[in-house]
């Protein structure tokens, strides 16, 4: 081979690798520090870039994105003389090369090292309270100092965060006792603020329940005042009636209105809650002979509507009473046979109808027949006892197959413009009242419990109400 060519292969080969040593790819968010002669020159951006070979050193390879340097967890005393551990991450971004490279040895170790630093002292002016706290101040008081003291370096620190705080296990405990006495505190304060307010809207309740009842009581005794007073005006009227009666010598009106007691005391005795027991009065002989009195009185009424009354008659009738035991007159029969029927329409069911019956009948033959003897006369009251005792039970079970409604249907009738108080709120057109003992099913528009209504149509065991203006 020529040496000429020899020469220049070689020179083509160096100067080949001169120029490939000195070209360099720089990565994007990096740069690179070159110096001359022990120099720094400039700095050589992201893209392609050309230096001179053995000249133009590379000396430091900067990232100009923004890095996270994670400080180690390290104990620290705060004012409470307690010991916590604590950690933190630093955010930085390399703003000037030159700086960064020529200002300080080892950036990352050294802004890890001044965070480490100020991170304790912080610490340790803080209570274990405030430092659980405000982790917000401790984070902006290290960013002041560390950014203020890493600005030399071409360096802008970023956020610095607490990452962790780790108290002693004593005082967690004691946090933990007061943050669960402070919620009992708060339950045991509501608790009582609901019991209180209970027992106002219960006291309310009652005190209108209360109103509501006397204003029921009030209308009640106007309105028992109202029917009183026909009453008072018909007994009223009674009385001079009566009062006239005996003033022209007749002794029949006092045995009528003695009659009329008693009848009422009776029907007081068979409707009380002891229908089981019926106390009759001692002088039962004077009670026939007030009944007698007054069928005395009809027939005289009927048989003699002008003849001229007898003041004698009633004491007569009364001796006839009590000798009838002796010998029986029609009279006495029927006198006996009504007490039975009077008893029945008091208290059904207390004393055997058909004997009262057949004392009845034994009296009308006996009217007929006036020379039939005793013994003939108990015979026939005991065939006719026999007869009615086998008819009046089967009218007695043909009259119990009447329905119950029809029953029901009069009973709720009667109540027709009463003005009675819910027991029950009316919701969605159905509610209760009271009246007396027995609750009712009420319908209407809805209302409140209490609330004052008044019946206006009955179905059956259904009261149709309507409410009633508070003004009236």
């Amino acid at each position: 081979m020529d040496p000429f060519a020899s020469l220049s292969l070689t020179l083509f080969a160096i100067a080949l690798l001169l120029v490939l040593m000195g070209v360099r790819s720089v990565p994007q968010g990096h740069e690179y520090a070159v110096e001359r002669f022990g120099r720094y020159v400039r700095g050589l951006g992201p893209g392609s870039r050309i230096i001179e070979p053995f000249v133009e050193p590379i000396i430091a390879k900067l990232k100009m994105m923004g890095q996270v340097l994670d400080v180690p967890s390290q104990q620290a005393i705060v004012r409470d003389k307690a010991v916590v551990t604590v950690g933190a991450i630093v955010f930085f971004q390399v703003l000037d090369t030159t700086k960064a490279a020529y200002e300080v040895r080892e950036l990352s170790s050294a802004i890890l090292n001044l965070t480490s630093t100020n991170m304790r002292t912080a610490n340790a002016s803080m209570g274990l309270d405030e430092l659980l706290s405000r982790r917000d101040d401790i984070d902006a008081r290290l960013l002041a100092v560390v950014d203020e003291a890493t600005r030399p370096w071409g360096v802008k620190v970023t956020p610095i965060e607490i990452e962790d705080i780790t108290p002693p296990q004593d005082p967690v405990d004691a946090m933990a006792r007061q943050m669960k006495a402070e919620r009992a505190k708060g339950a045991a304060v509501l608790q009582a603020w609901g019991e209180r307010q209970a027992a106002i809207l219960e006291a309310e309740g009652e005190k209108q329940a209360a109103i509501l009842e006397v204003e029921d009581r009030r209308e009640a005794a106007f309105r028992d005042a109202e029917a009183r007073e026909p009453l008072a005006e018909a007994e009223a009227w009674a009385a001079a009636m009566l009062s006239e009666a005996i003033a022209e010598g007749s002794p029949l009106a006092v045995n009528y209105f003695v009659a009329e007691k008693y009848q009422k005391a009776l029907e007081t005795i068979g409707t009380s809650r002891n229908q089981k027991t019926l106390v009759l009065p001692v002088e039962a002989l004077r009670v026939l002979g007030s009944l007698a009195g007054i069928a005395e009185l009809a027939r005289e009424a009927c048989g003699r509507p002008g003849g001229p009354r007898r003041a004698a008659r009633g004491p007569t009738v009364a001796y006839r009473g009590a000798t009838s035991l002796v010998s029986p007159q029609p009279w006495d029969w029927w006198l006996v046979g009504g007490l039975p029927v009077l008893l029945e329409a008091v208290a059904p069911g207390f004393v055997p109808i058909w004997l009262g019956l057949a004392v009845l009948a034994t009296g009308s033959v006996l009217s007929l027949m006036p020379e039939l003897a005793r013994p003939w006369q108990i015979s026939l009251f005991s065939l006719l006892d026999l007869v009615s005792a086998d008819i009046w039970p089967a009218r007695r079970r043909a009259a119990a197959t009447e329905p119950e409604e029809s029953s029901l249907n009069r009973r709720a009738e009667a109540r027709i413009g009463l003005v009675v108080a819910l027991v029950e709120p009316i919701l969605d057109g159905r509610g209760k009242v009271r009246i007396g003992d027995t609750l009712w099913l009420a319908s209407g528009p809805d209302q409140p419990a209490r609330r004052r209504v008044r019946v206006v149509a009955a179905y059956g065991a259904l009261l149709e109400v309507a409410p009633i203006a508070r003004d009236s």
